[in-house]
């Protein structure tokens, strides 16, 4: 699943290059829980903004379900990064 991970991390990274300074995801298993810790910063105000996506790992059993689960959670990133990124352009503006 690293690889997996790994590929929608680099994939986001190029989808937001222009906007983008850091981008970090570590992913976390234990206690029947799957957690995502994501931070990133704006390259218009280096501001770290960071949080933590959990979700029960009965949620995926098998890899496929897994993968859904990840892409899932690779949604709420995006969504959260173009969040930052119309605030940011709002304030600037």
């Amino acid at each position: 699943m690293k690889t997996f991970v790994d590929t929608l991390s680099e994939e986001l990274i190029e989808r937001y290059k222009l906007y983008l300074e850091t981008f970090m995801v570590d992913l976390w298993s234990a206690s029947g829980m799957i957690e995502f810790r994501v931070g990133f910063s704006l390259r218009n105000d280096h501001k770290l903004r960071s949080f933590t996506l959990t979700v029960g790992a009965e949620e995926a059993i098998t890899d496929d379900q897994r993968r859904a689960v990840i892409e899932a959670l690779f949604l709420e990133i995006e969504d959260q990064i173009d969040e930052a990124v119309a605030s940011n352009l709002v304030e600037l503006n």
